[in-house]
């Protein structure tokens, strides 16, 4: 009878034991689709902020707004003050718009995107993570007092040092973009976002012929297609259509966007704040 008491009373200090493993191993795991590093969007009631968690570059980065900068709203809704954002997609039911929002001011694609009442809140949220990690990486937080526009010279050093994917990084896709409509800027304005993600982009141009493409189109190899650097252009260009090219150099992507993109995310407001 002692010797099954004792036995319960061992599984009685074991089981928390490994309830606190599970947890660490679910927080932590990795499937084959996700990226070396975590990325943590967060729309608040005090402004957005970017979030990496780096093992590879061994840093916790964070990455605020005053509330003053402005970002800009594709769609059609033009650009904001920090400050406003939350208030102002939440009014218009447009919070749907969030990835968007992360993606075209910084090339930003988070694995968790939240929305709380202070930016700071998000510690509460992933308090074990941000702890666990804490005592083994260097903790860095930037602020940009400018409006994004103003900032993209700096976002071009702080977002390819401090938040491209590091898998990303390494897979070295090469990239061409192909603006096919006659509003400028356009190219240069998606390879950067894609710059900043991580991917290495080789060549921006404007072509006079749009080859009958109106919307959107991706180019890409078989092998490609295994990379994390394809599931997310997939992810953010869903709406493209997608065309296996025989004639691409290995791990070469090629991307067209033409009219009816640039009309659907109202590209030409953005060079007007």
């Amino acid at each position: 009878m002692k010797k099954f008491k004792r036995k319960w009373r061992s599984l009685f200090w074991i089981l928390p034991i490994l309830l606190v493993a599970i947890v660490i191993v679910f927080l932590f795991k990795k499937n084959s689709n996700s990226g070396d590093d975590f990325k943590i969007a967060i729309l608040a009631n005090d402004g957005i902020a970017l979030i990496s968690f780096s093992p590879e570059r061994k840093m916790i980065n964070i990455l605020k707004l005053s509330p003053e900068s402005k970002l800009w709203i594709s769609g059609g809704l033009g650009w904001y003050r920090n400050e406003v954002i939350k208030g102002l997609l939440t009014q218009e039911k447009q919070l749907n718009k969030v990835d968007d929002l992360f993606f075209y001011n910084f090339g930003f694609k988070a694995d968790k995107i939240l929305v709380l009442n202070k930016i700071d809140d998000w510690k509460n949220r992933y308090w074990l993570r941000y702890n666990w990690w804490l005592n083994k990486m260097l903790f860095k937080e930037e602020i940009l007092k400018r409006d994004i526009k103003e900032e993209e010279n700096l976002l071009d050093e702080l977002m390819i040092r401090d938040f491209a994917e590091t898998k990303i990084v390494k897979e070295d896709l090469k990239l061409s973009v192909f603006n096919l409509t006659n509003i400028s800027g356009l190219a240069n304005f998606m390879a950067r976002r894609l710059e900043w993600m991580g991917f290495s982009v080789i060549s921006t141009e404007t072509l006079v012929d749009n080859f009958g493409i109106d919307n959107c189109l991706v180019k890409y190899k078989l092998e490609t297609k295994k990379s994390l650097g394809w599931n997310v252009i997939d992810k953010i260009l869903n709406n493209c259509q997608k065309e296996y090219d025989k004639n691409l150099n290995d791990g070469e992507i090629e991307l067209y966007f033409g009219n009816n993109f640039s009309s659907v995310i109202k590209y030409p407001s953005y060079n007007n704040i």
